[in-house]
């Protein structure tokens, strides 16, 4: 049965939509905008992104900041209203989801940027240009669980249908595609044009993209296929996206002046402490995982290593060091406001214990203390590679003295965070890693432990857990929360495998400079939902 756009959303949640330093969508305490005085407002609104902008093309853009540009300038097939939670439509008019399958009527009216028609066609396009192996489309199995789909669509009755081949059970519950922008025909032929410009069909156009620095996007007055009720005069007139990586400089910004928003971490957030001016609004908690290098000639391929390494390590002192006291310890690998989480399950399996836990289980494994007070086994020291991206140099310094500690060499690397996610989907180079994740749905992380191993898959770990697999596959087949015992079961064996270590937990916010309000869904700001006063 066909869904009409006044179906509510079961849970607040959003889809997963890979990794940056903190991987977006968790759920969100939302900003609502007051009601439209009519006029709008044309001044220019400043966003800071926390990160490099690796594409804006839709299909390609993975990192924080670049999925909030391709939102802000592409506009999707379904949406949702930030006062009811409800989904709303988009470019269609209505839309029926199940675990299998996924199908839309495009509602007429609806325009490029460039005048052109946005038919069913076009939307059926961009899904094939999403499969296609040529286009590389990095985050196609969060979408759509994997390449394998197959699309039809129906240009007179405005009908696309997708037929998936792995489950997606909350489609239902918060599609997906409310963040898959849509491009147009154009720009399907020729996709060039999406590398420093647009094509699009959303209430904002690409006036300017210097790499590395900043886009200037300006309001589309012709965007009139919005909301009921919405005006996209009321929109700033212009938004700069300002890449600054130093989340200190944005702070600076902020306090400047030369700024209006940006999306800041506890350390930060401790600075903007009794300056006034400033709303804050939580959006992301961000767990920071304890993760392991799997592959073939690394130590930490070793369950018993991977154990031991999180063992030793004393967490309540890592947070406290990490945070200045305003983070805490995850019991969770999601946060505890999202479907699916059971932190008793995961609480149970967490290794702890400390270093004589640690030393036993190494033990017990055939591993050895040498004269030099390091562990080996058969002749061969053991040596982790610690790829350090984002622990203040005390908490760093914590867990590297932890391991020592136990009788683990330990080599720090000590990289930026655009350089250290390069590393990681290498594959080489790396043992361990502290990674900042995040995701409201049990599907947003199921990319990173099935699957081809980075580089040629998003499972940088190279995980093979035969029990997430299989539980994995069975939830895939089982529509919305009726899968969630399931799910518990699969992360619960991430954690009790030692693949992913829940550890810091820690909650990120929004900032708002005075005048500016917005509808955030975890890191993503809803572009027609921005008011600047």
């Amino acid at each position: 049965m066909r869904t009409t756009p006044k179906s509510p959303r079961l849970v607040p949640a959003a889809v997963g939509a890979g990794l940056a330093l903190a991987m977006a969508l968790t759920a969100c305490t939302p900003a609502i905008p007051g009601e439209s005085g009519g006029g709008g407002d044309s001044s220019k609104l400043t966003m800071l992104l926390p990160d490099t902008v690796n594409s804006i093309d839709p299909a390609l853009a993975f990192s924080t900041g670049g999925r909030q540009a391709t939102w802000l300038i592409y506009e999707a097939l379904v949406r949702e209203d930030p006062k009811t939670g409800e989904a709303i439509p988009g470019l269609a008019e209505s839309w029926d989801f199940t675990p299998m399958s996924a199908s839309f009527v495009i509602k007429e009216g609806a325009m490029c940027a460039d005048g052109s028609e946005i038919t069913a066609g076009t939307v059926a396009r961009n899904f094939e240009r999403w499969k296609d192996p040529e286009t590389n489309a990095p985050l196609v199995n969060n979408f759509f669980g994997s390449s394998d789909f197959t699309v039809e669509y129906d240009d007179t009755a405005r009908t696309v249908d997708v037929a998936l081949t792995v489950g997606m059970p909350f489609l239902g519950a918060e599609p997906s595609f409310t963040q898959l922008g849509i491009v147009c025909d154009s720009a399907l032929e020729d996709p060039s044009v999406l590398t420093t410009g647009s094509d699009g069909t959303g209430p904002y156009v690409v006036d300017e993209f210097v790499t590395g620095s900043h886009i200037t996007l300006t309001r589309n007055d012709d965007y009139a296929w919005g909301p009921e009720g919405f005006s996209v005069k009321d929109l700033p007139k212009t938004v700069n996206l300002n890449i600054v990586e130093d989340l200190n400089t944005q702070v600076n910004l902020l306090l400047g002046g030369d700024a209006d928003t940006a999306l800041l971490q506890v350390d930060q957030l401790a600075r903007l402490e009794g300056e006034s001016g400033f709303t804050e609004q939580v959006a992301d908690t961000g767990v920071t995982m304890m993760m392991f290098n799997e592959r073939d000639g690394y130590p930490t391929q070793d369950e018993a290593v991977r154990r031991a390494l999180a063992q030793a390590l004393d967490f309540e002192e890592l947070t406290q060091v990490q945070t200045q006291g305003l983070g805490y310890v995850a019991d969770f690998l999601r946060a505890p406001s999202n479907i699916c989480v059971d932190q008793k399950a995961i609480a149970d399996v967490i290794p702890t214990g400390g270093i004589e836990a640690a030393s036993a289980t190494l033990e017990e494994a055939g591993y050895a203390k040498g004269d030099d007070g390091i562990y080996a086994k058969d002749g061969v020291p053991l040596s982790v590679q610690l790829l350090q991206m984002e622990f203040t140099s005390a908490a760093s310094e914590l867990v590297s003295s932890a391991w020592k500690d136990l009788g683990v060499k330990v080599e720090l690397d000590n990289r930026g965070p655009a350089q250290a996610v390069d590393v990681l989907y290498s594959g080489t180079g790396w043992s361990v890693s502290f990674v900042s994740m995040g995701a409201s749905q049990p599907t947003g992380f199921r990319p990173f432990f099935v699957g081809p191993a980075a580089p040629e898959g998003p499972n940088f770990g190279a995980i093979n857990n035969p029990v997430y697999a299989q539980k994995q596959g069975e939830a895939s087949q089982v529509g919305g929360l009726d899968s969630c015992p399931l799910w518990i079961e699969a992360e619960a064996s991430v954690v009790e495998r030692a693949d992913w270590v829940p550890t810091i937990a820690a909650d990120s916010k929004w900032v708002l400079g005075e005048g500016v309000s917005f509808f955030s869904k975890g890191a993503f700001v809803d572009p027609l939902t921005l008011r600047k006063n």
